[in-house]
């Protein structure tokens, strides 16, 4: 049995593991390729493994039932699902380590850049810019090629984003006399949100009955951007978060733990919510499917803090590992999974925002009984009043480091716990992060090193971020 000229094509690519692919053929894709006995003759197979609760997997089959009607059927790509063998990333790093991931592997978006540089995954800059085969990016978001970039370069693909925002309870809001902006460039400043959280806030003496406001300590990272303050400074060689106004900004958050307006970190928000002693919460978009019926919700931008509204979004990000059996046909089947269909389903799911603009914007992302602002959601993937929603936090061994210090441990516990004063916690945290810098001799240019050090570029001069 002859294959046709694709077969070169594959055992090139997997002669190089995938570094190799100018001159990629056309969309038009017919391969021997890989396939089990469940899939015919002449088709390529592509497995697709993530971790997720039985919705979540439920949502990536229908996904793929989606994408093989729009796209793959015609391509004779079969994309085979299946599930990771752990309910954690841990699970799915023990199997890069030892090569036996999925062709193409949904992962946790901070562990993009370790992979990057330890040479596991491809770089994806040539296949998305081939005019055959790749990605008309005007359809899609800015933080498409942007949010999990690895200085610079693709080595994933995020098809969507869960949004973070404050949900509400509006009874309490109309109880106020307040009503909620509804778009991140009428966000409320940091003066009428402060009124706002102090108004909802109902005490009893020492006790307090109602809290007008939950955060997570994540919530610092868009607090200090909002404040006009970055994580990083003079080229990433010493660490931000040092201007006066982000250390105002961050202690006047902090200041509701003290004064009993919020819950401290070790109280479980989801009860006060629906029970109806939160006013509001700062949350990802799955919490939508675990608040209470009885509770009338809808969900608020972040306030300006005091320059900007900023939030922290989370990645739905997927890579090609190395070991891909057919780099060029797990590329095509992602590619499928971000198009209309896939995304359509991904949409009514409230998974996430999809990075395809017109479907972030139609009737299948936004015609549900709540969030009735759901744009509040969409609007992080972009820009508002000129500015970007999400905040464009570091990434590699100091983004860790900028985490571990400012967002984890003992540190970050002390100060939502209201044991440690604001401007401790930022000097310690800074501290801890300048002696890593320190350690690493690190500067701008020190990603790329790694990169090439790990022998992952393979076309270190593309990078879709510059077209």
């Amino acid at each position: 049995m002859t294959c046709g000229p694709f077969l070169t094509r594959r055992r090139l690519l997997q002669g190089s593991l995938g570094l190799a692919v100018a001159g990629a053929v056309g969309t038009s894709v017919t391969a021997c390729g890989s396939r089990s006995s469940g899939t015919s003759a002449g088709w390529t197979e592509v497995t697709f493994s993530s971790v997720g609760n039985p919705a979540t997997q439920k949502m990536f089959k229908d996904m793929i039932a989606a994408a093989q009607k729009e796209s793959l059927d015609e391509h004779k790509i079969k994309i085979v699902w299946k599930p990771a063998p752990g309910d954690d990333w841990a699970s799915v790093m023990l199997q890069f380590s030892s090569g036996t991931t999925a062709d193409l592997q949904r992962i946790d978006d901070d562990r993009v850049y370790d992979l990057a540089t330890n040479g596991k995954i491809l770089q994806l800059d040539k296949m998305m810019l081939d005019d055959s085969m790749g990605f008309d990016l005007a359809r899609y978001s800015p933080t498409f090629t942007t949010k999990v970039a690895v200085e610079g370069y693709q080595f994933s693909i995020t098809p969507g984003m869960s949004a973070n925002a404050l949900y509400y309870n509006k009874k309490l809001f109309a109880d106020a006399g307040l009503t909620a902006p509804t778009s991140w460039s009428d966000a409320w400043s940091w003066d009428e949100f402060d009124a706002a959280v102090r108004k909802l806030t109902k005490k009893n003496g020492r006790r307090t009955d109602v809290y007008g406001l939950q955060y997570a300590v994540n919530t610092i990272q868009p607090t200090a951007y909002g404040a006009g303050d970055t994580a990083l400074y003079d080229n990433q060689t010493e660490c931000g978060y040092g201007k006066p106004e982000t250390l105002a900004a961050i202690d006047k958050q902090v200041s509701y733990i003290r004064e009993g307006y919020s819950p401290t970190a070790d109280v479980e928000f989801l009860p006060l919510f629906n029970a109806g002693k939160l006013a509001m919460t700062w949350q990802a978009m799955d919490v939508s499917s675990q608040i209470s019926r009885d509770i009338d919700w809808d969900i608020m931008p972040w306030p300006k803090t005091p320059l900007f509204a900023m939030t922290k979004n989370y990645s739905r990000t997927w890579v090609i590992p190395k070991t891909t059996k057919d780099p060029q046909a797990a590329f095509l089947a992602m590619k499928a999974l971000c198009g209309k269909a896939a995304s359509e389903v991904m949409a009514k799911a409230q998974f996430a925002v999809p990075a395809l603009t017109e479907v972030a914007t139609s009737a299948a992302f936004t015609d549900h009984p709540r969030p009735k602002t759901s744009k509040v959601w969409a609007e992080t993937l972009g820009d508002a009043g000129g500015h970007p929603v999400d905040v464009p936090f570091p990434r590699g061994p100091i983004g860790t480091a900028l985490a571990d210090s400012f967002v984890e441990g003992t540190n970050a516990n002390n100060l939502m716990s209201g044991k440690l004063a604001t401007s401790e916690y930022l000097e310690r945290g800074r501290a801890a992060v300048n002696a890593e810098i320190k350690k690493r001799s690190w500067n701008g240019s020190k990603g790329k090193e790694l990169l090439e050090k790990g022998g992952a570029l393979t076309d270190p001069d593309l990078k879709v971020t510059k077209k």
